[in-house]
């Protein structure tokens, strides 16, 4: 999940949050996690109730410094879209890993900030065409 470090001029995207706006993505993703993560979650949420720097390349996402590669030599973008979830929009990145020997999918889950679906439809746009 770490990447090199690179700076962000090659951002696509720059995205922060507010405290509530984090704190209900990450109940809305934990809870499809399933109810012991959920749970965990609720009793513990630690790190994952900071709010996050995040930025978006054409080949990976940064949130603040753990790194996750969706499209290079060892990983191949399969599907971007902007899906809603209750009151909120998330852009949900799918990739497979190839150096895997199973091949197998992962997603990605990135809160799309009020006011900034227009800018996360012009993302998944300049992403789908750098493939």
């Amino acid at each position: 999940m770490n990447g090199p470090k690179q700076d962000k001029t090659d951002a696509l995207i720059h995205w922060n949050y507010s405290r509530d706006e984090w704190k209900r993505f990450m109940r809305w993703k934990k809870r499809r996690e399933g109810v012991f993560r959920y749970t965990l979650y609720l009793l513990w949420p630690g790190k994952s109730s900071k709010t996050p720097d995040i930025i978006i390349t054409k080949k990976e996402v940064r949130i603040n410094d753990v790194h996750e590669v969706f499209h290079d030599g060892d990983h191949e973008l399969r599907r971007i879209s902007i899906r809603e979830a209750g009151k909120m929009n998330v852009l949900e990145i799918t990739y497979e890993n190839l150096s895997s020997r199973l091949h197998n999918t992962n997603d990605i889950y990135i809160l799309v900030p009020k006011g900034k679906l227009r800018e996360a439809i012009e993302l998944q746009e300049r992403i789908r065409e750098g493939r």
